[in-house]
């Protein structure tokens, strides 16, 4: 219990790693501290809880995991297409919500609808190899924030914490009779640097992408509408700047790689990005599946914490799709069918 809010804590006593959830609230990993290596007795925060939990319910996008789904980023205007329908997400009279201007009635048009709503915990599990928590979610359950959005599914949200770190396990599954489109993003908030020396500028970053998306040709050939040219892949995907190229860690910068990276080269099958801190000699790594092709870096403005999301789609995605733009990212699933991802995150020493 934390200001008045029922958490789910996750404690390794092997390695004294340590989570907070909140599933009250988007089941939001709120907190992560993770061992330093061998010969080091302390723990690092890898990711800063709130100063209040309510913190979380005010800003749901700004603080621990929060989960994105069913889309990342915006719906401009609430609007979107889908098999040739044009929907609208809320009622016509409701205010639409901007990113961290939140009030009461309005309707949320970024990075969907579970990120705040109550999730119900399903399953704990303890044993010598880590602890976990099972969370989940029906959309039955909230017609109110999901109108405008007749696709009924259901989520689950599955912690693990071992000696690796932590693992986020993530099932989405059509639980309606039609077909449901989605799009699904986690937004992990970094801690920098990575120990008690050193300064945020001071670590190094890197993604290794070769690509960015151009959001400016992705936001004019929306405009041209479904009977417009189609957009090629080259102008949507342009190649990183050199200023901004991570292949290489680079200094962090605020402010300065904010945007989506794609083009990705795998790690062993996996996404991978990283924070370097030669400081503290620590490394926080963020993996994921091969299931997402895009990672968004974002450093939120006055605060000393940066952000690897892993994305299957950029913003907008419903919208892109029908449109044809190459890459969009969208998945489908039929009635019944199920489809999941996972992300890693560890501490580890420096590599060579």
């Amino acid at each position: 219990m934390r200001d008045g809010q029922e958490l789910v804590g996750l404690h390794d006593g092997k390695t004294g790693a340590a989570a907070q959830i909140w599933p009250g609230c988007g089941n939001n990993c709120l907190s992560l501290t993770l061992p330093s290596p061998a010969g080091k007795a302390r723990l690092v925060t890898v990711i800063q809880d709130p100063p209040a939990v309510e913190e979380i319910r005010k800003r749901p996008s700004w603080w621990g995991i929060p989960l994105l789904f069913p889309f990342p980023g915006t719906i401009p205007g609430g609007e979107y297409e889908f098999e040739g329908r044009t929907l609208r997400l809320g009622r016509p009279e409701q205010p639409i919500v901007s990113e961290g201007k939140e009030f009461p009635g309005a309707r949320r048009d970024y990075h969907g609808f579970v990120m705040d709503l109550p999730w119900t915990v399903a399953a704990e599990h303890a044993d010598d190899l880590g602890v976990t928590v099972r969370s989940t979610l029906n959309s039955r359950d909230f017609p109110e924030a999901h109108e405008g959005f007749p696709f009924p599914y259901q989520v689950e949200a599955t912690y693990t914490l071992d000696a690796d770190g932590l693992r986020l396990d993530f099932l989405a599954r059509n639980s309606g009779r039609g077909r449901l489109p989605f799009g699904f993003g986690a937004h992990p908030f970094f801690k920098v640097p990575l120990g008690p020396i050193g300064s945020a500028e001071e670590c190094l970053v890197s993604i290794p992408a070769a690509q960015r998306w151009n959001n400016r040709v992705v936001r004019e050939s929306l405009a041209r509408g479904e009977g417009g040219p189609k957009v090629a892949r080259d102008e949507v995907l342009m190649p990183v700047p050199e200023d901004i190229d991570l292949r290489q860690p680079r200094p962090f910068v605020p402010q300065t790689y904010n945007g989506m990276y794609t083009g990705l080269v795998l790690a062993d099958g996996k996404v991978e990005a990283f924070i370097r801190d030669p400081h503290n000699s620590l490394e926080t790594v963020m993996r994921a599946s091969a299931e997402f092709p895009n990672v968004v870096f974002w450093s939120p403005p006055g605060r000393p914490e940066l952000c690897f999301e892993p994305w299957i789609c950029p913003s907008n995605v419903f919208n892109l799709a029908a449109r044809g733009v190459p890459g969009n990212g969208m998945v489908v699933l039929e009635p019944g069918q199920t489809w999941n991802a996972s992300m890693w995150i560890s501490l580890s020493g420096l590599r060579a």
